[in-house]
């Protein structure tokens, strides 16, 4: 696992009875990268149980562009952004 990097999801996740790899066909493609305990989806508020196709996707949709656009500078980025959220309100990852 690294610091920064796609959550994991437990296998056979579903969004409104759906699995993730169906709402979203290129869902594979985020195991590219290790997992992280922050990421790119967690700082944008997509966080916790999702049970809604949209959030699903969104945090989907979030996790592949860390890993098509995946840099240094992004990685920082996200460590500060996670820094200052639970600093500033201590609210989780």
């Amino acid at each position: 696992m690294s610091l920064i990097g796609p959550r994991c999801h437990a296998i056979g996740m579903l969004a409104s009875g759906m699995l993730f790899e169906e709402l979203v066909p290129e869902y594979h493609q985020r195991h590219i990268m290790r997992p992280g305990l922050s990421g790119l989806a967690q700082i944008r508020g997509w966080r916790g149980p999702t049970t809604r196709r949209g959030e699903a996707r969104a945090r989907i949709m979030c996790d592949l562009y860390y890993v098509s656009n995946y840099s240094f500078k992004l990685d920082m980025q996200i460590l500060v952004a996670t820094l200052r959220s639970e600093i500033g309100r201590g609210t989780g990852f």
